[in-house]
């Protein structure tokens, strides 16, 4: 049964009667809502007129149920909704071309095949449907074989530039590892690199590449960014950009250290992807840190190339961007692997191979300017004036990349300076080489976690069940990740009073994240620590609420050696316990991560927190130890010892026993 819009049948007897004509189908009518970019019009009158090569292709269309195609899908982006139907995940308007294209695949497939017969673009599109949806037009042209020529044949030219200039060969998924200290990369992120034929290394940084990042306003703050990233409060959009651009922001301003993971794709694949690509540059989707993120929605590009086994299936619920390289690479489809450290890791490479008396001399030329170091520079035997210099000048352009407001391409005038002096010496300045992790990000511990385990509190004993869907503490296998950083989100945790044999909810920890960058001569970062939790350790005991902020120092005496620590932290508390149960208290708190031998890592802290409102004093000790039976499981054990005035008979008391199972 042909399905009218509500002026259609209208529209065509006004045109049936001034044309006059009074046998047959008025067919100019599909011209007349084709130039008025009512797709879903010209397919009701092409119903009708069956001369029509848009009736002929319509009737291919549902023949064949191509709207249930899996590329069709993959396409347009369409997923089961909690009803069973299918939604696509685009949120932008202008995408589809029927107006019930986001949850209806046929009348958008079937709009779609009108649109390429329009001559004229749709607003707000600039091109029209034929040359904006180049992806959508290349799969139904070969679905409709030979009807196919029935399709208009028109030049796209700004689609031939794009294709041309990109002149794919490869594509490298590219992962700039996590970075504790930057709300927008917790987990590390990932992009797509496109190298052209005919490169060596060295110009691969001039490749494009395609990144799905979240548009946020500048003015916005960390805790504004989560927020709004959480309740998918950004347009999330895909943009095409110079790939040293992006290695510039994260390897040396973000200072994080890059992975490239070549993809095994045969060449039909690639030019798939980057058709779909080019149609999606005009799409948006609402932006969730922990689902749809730069990492799903890059998978959702390259599903186009495998449709029938969606790489998003893998992700119903969350989406860590290590784990969508682990997908890749459980498919057969990373190839290469290559690894480029960041720049501050380069500075501390070039520092572990130099003396503390250069590494000194260095330091005070940056702080003082080199025109201060020149009589010690001088008495310095030729090959140590220019490693002085080379460090010197590292510092120097770090500087300039780090300070905000400051990071042009130029140099400034005392790099340029340093550099004169350094071209006087006849040694060819070369990087350090650094040496590549031992474990790529890829072959740690999975980011979800299940433990089981005992808790002893004061005579009583406790069975313990906990989940975290991602990421990573301190006493988790180190390998693959950073050895000072804590990122946890959503641990959720139950307990089993044996005694009463009762279940409870023990905690949920909403985010608890801690960043502890060790001090040196030239390095002055700020650790910190942040914590959201509610915590009920036995039944019988209230709850407590409690957000913590604080920040720091640390320190290590050398690169493998134990890593000290000094907070300053404050918290608001809410324990119903206390006298007066909303609270702000101010403390301290001191300590120790030391790894002695492989696998063992050691924890151990002081504490002491002072309650302003109720004016008591809280002290607190604890060695915690966790050691890694595998990649996948990892014993921990830790012992707290607490003294407060609300604890009686003396100072509380618990040991936890736990086995952590990873995936």
């Amino acid at each position: 049964m042909a399905r009218h819009h509500p002026y259609s049948t209208l529209t065509a007897v006004i045109l049936f009667a001034v044309s006059g004509w009074h046998t047959g189908y008025a067919a100019p009518s599909i011209d007349f809502f084709l130039d008025r970019g009512d797709y879903d019009a010209a397919v009701e009158e092409a119903e009708l007129a069956s001369s029509h090569p848009l009736h002929r292709i319509i009737t291919h269309v549902r023949k064949q149920r191509l709207a249930e195609h899996p590329m069709w899908r993959a396409l347009v982006h369409y997923r089961k909704g909690i009803s069973g139907k299918p939604t696509s995940q685009v949120d932008a308007g202008h995408f589809f071309l029927s107006r019930a294209g986001k949850q209806d695949p046929e009348k958008e497939l079937e709009a779609t095949v009108a649109a390429m017969f329009a001559k004229r673009p749709r607003k707000p599109l600039r091109l029209t449907a034929y040359c904006r949806f180049i992806a959508r037009r290349y799969w139904l042209t070969q679905q409709l074989g030979e009807l196919g020529r029935l399709l208009p044949r028109r030049n796209c030219e700004e689609f031939e530039r794009y294709r041309k200039f990109l002149n794919a060969e490869i594509l490298t998924v590219i992962f700039p590892a996590a970075q504790p200290n930057s709300p927008s990369s917790a987990f590390g992120h990932t992009l797509l690199r496109v190298d052209r034929r005919d490169q060596d290394p060295e110009t691969r940084m001039l490749n494009m590449s395609i990144n799905f990042a979240a548009e946020v306003p500048e003015n916005v703050n960390s805790l504004s960014y989560v927020v709004g990233g959480l309740a998918g409060g950004f347009k999330g959009k895909f943009r095409v950009l110079p790939y040293y651009l992006k290695l510039r922001e994260y390897r040396q301003i973000d200072n994080r250290d890059i992975w490239e993971y070549q993809l095994n794709l045969e060449q039909e694949q690639i030019d798939m992807i980057l058709r779909h690509a080019y149609e999606m540059l005009i799409a948006y989707y609402d932006y969730y840190f922990f689902s749809e993120n730069c990492s799903y929605h890059l998978l959702s590009l390259l599903d186009v190339a495998f449709p029938e086994q969606p790489l998003t299936d893998e992700f119903p619920l969350w989406t860590i961007p290590i784990d969508t390289i682990r997908a890749l690479k459980s498919r057969g489809l990373i190839k290469d692997v290559r690894y480029m450290p960041s720049m501050a890791r380069i500075i501390k490479r070039r520092q572990q191979l130099l003396g503390r008396q250069e590494i000194a001399l260095a330091t005070r030329g940056y702080q003082n300017g080199v025109d201060a170091i020149l009589p010690d520079l001088a008495a310095q035997q030729e090959t140590t004036r220019a490693r002085v210099l080379d460090l010197l000048s590292d510092y120097q352009r770090y500087s300039r990349l780090n300070s905000p407001g400051n990071r042009a391409a130029s140099l400034s005038d005392v790099e340029k300076k340093t550099l004169r002096l350094r071209s006087r010496i006849a040694i060819a300045t070369v990087d350090p080489e650094v040496p590549s992790p031992d474990t790529p990000p890829d072959e740690g511990h999975g980011t979800a976690r299940v433990s089981l385990g005992v808790e002893e509190r004061d005579g009583k004993s406790f069975g313990l069940l906990q989940f975290r869907p991602a990421y990573h503490d301190l006493l988790d296998p180190v390998a693959g990740y950073g050895d000072h950083s804590a990122i946890d989100f959503f641990n959720l945790s139950l307990g089993w009073e044996e005694d009463e044999r009762e279940l409870f909810l023990r905690s949920f920890t909403l985010l608890d994240i801690q960043s502890l960058e060790p001090r040196d001569s030239f390095f002055k970062p700020i650790s910190w620590r942040t914590r959201i939790a509610w915590e009920k350790h036995a039944p019988d005991l209230p709850a407590q609420f409690t957000a913590l902020g604080g920040a720091g120092l640390a320190w290590r005496t050398t690169p493998s050696g134990a890593l000290g620590y000094l907070f300053l932290e404050g918290s608001l508390i809410d324990n119903k316990a206390m006298e007066k149960r909303t609270t702000l208290a101010a403390g301290s708190r001191a300590g120790m991560l030391w790894d002695p031998v492989r696998g063992l890592r050691i924890l151990s802290e002081l504490g002491y927190e002072y309650d302003t409102v109720n004016g008591q004093a809280r002290w607190s000790a604890s060695l915690q130890a966790g050691y890694s039976l595998s990649k996948q499981t990892a014993l921990v054990a830790k012992v707290f010892r607490i003294k407060s005035p609300s604890v009686s008979g003396g100072p509380e008391q618990r040991f936890e026993a736990t086995v952590r199972f990873y995936f």
